[in-house]
């Protein structure tokens, strides 16, 4: 089946962002699974509650993990947005991104920074909706990594600053607290997402960029680049992703290399080792069966 004909089977010819709930939850999943042949990039984000506990700067890797399983495993994911791209940047449709809504944080009762809520609110989220209409995030876990994350389609994932996005994601599709050390975290990294380049890392090696001391909106002015819809909503700042990554690809030719793949800024040593401990496996396809299909963490999955 070709993109056209997957998109027209589900009665989704449209333009622009898809709000996922409970309601549209299978339907939109078993269209992402069937488009994902034919586009490869897969571009997440994330919005969160923000922090209970802030990392200083100069800590070390290992005190920087500390402080994200504390905030991850004592707060909820609010949204995962996600765009497909191919390799020339082309989306199944214009704007074509997909925001999963999570019923799960009652901004009244969970753990929150009350500075992050009031930006998320100021960008268009309403937590009554979210609550009403959202997905549950235990129920839908199995769905969205066997979706999203577990088929053979040798896709990569690409993200910004993705340790804390990442951090969620492992969080719910084990549906379990974050490893309790930093080499057990990069190794789950590794078996759920394979291929995964971070746009903050790379930067770092990326002539004009401020050496990645940036942020997504610093890095699109920088490249001249048209951000799309709303800060701050997941799935426009998962497509702004994805865009970034095709037009760094088109500056230069060394944004994929072996040196940038699968390393997230902040814990860029551990996951540097990670792969050299891992370059034995067979890294020419997704998934890694020895790997993916036997991680405890990964129950049967």
């Amino acid at each position: 089946m070709n993109p056209e004909q997957a998109i027209e089977n589900e009665n989704a010819v449209q333009r622009g962002m898809v709000n996922v709930g409970k309601e549209n939850l299978v339907k939109q999943l078993d269209l992402i699974l069937e488009l994902r042949g034919f586009y490869p990039i897969v571009a997440i984000d994330t919005e969160f509650p923000g922090f209970i506990r802030d990392t200083p700067r100069n800590a070390t890797e290992e005190e920087r993990y500390k402080d994200v399983k504390h905030n991850v495993d004592n707060m909820h994911l609010i949204q995962l947005g996600v765009a497909l791209l191919d390799e020339e940047g082309n989306t199944p449709w214009p704007g074509c991104c997909w925001q999963f809504n999570f019923c799960d944080f009652d901004p009244d009762v969970d753990a929150s920074s009350p500075d992050s809520i009031e930006l998320l609110v100021q960008s268009g989220h309403d937590f009554q909706e979210h609550r009403r209409d959202g997905i549950e995030a235990r129920r839908c876990a199995h769905m969205i990594c066997v979706n999203l994350f577990c088929q053979p389609h040798n896709s990569k994932y690409i993200t910004f600053h993705g340790l804390y996005d990442v951090a969620y994601v492992i969080k719910m599709i084990t549906r379990a607290p974050l490893p309790n050390t930093l080499n057990e975290f990069s190794d789950l990294v590794w078996t759920i997402f394979g291929r995964i380049y971070d746009l903050k890392y790379i930067s770092r090696f990326f002539g004009g960029l401020l050496r990645g001391e940036i942020g997504l909106v610093g890095l699109s002015m920088l490249l001249d680049f048209e951000p799309e819809g709303i800060r701050h909503q997941a799935a426009y700042d998962s497509l702004l992703i994805g865009k970034l990554f095709i037009e760094m690809k088109q500056r230069r030719d060394n944004v994929e290399d072996e040196r940038s793949e699968s390393v997230l800024y902040g814990i860029e040593r551990r996951c540097v080792q990670n792969k050299r401990r891992t370059r034995t496996l067979d890294r020419r396809g997704w998934p890694y069966p020895s790997r993916q299909q036997h991680h405890p963490a990964l129950g049967s999955v």
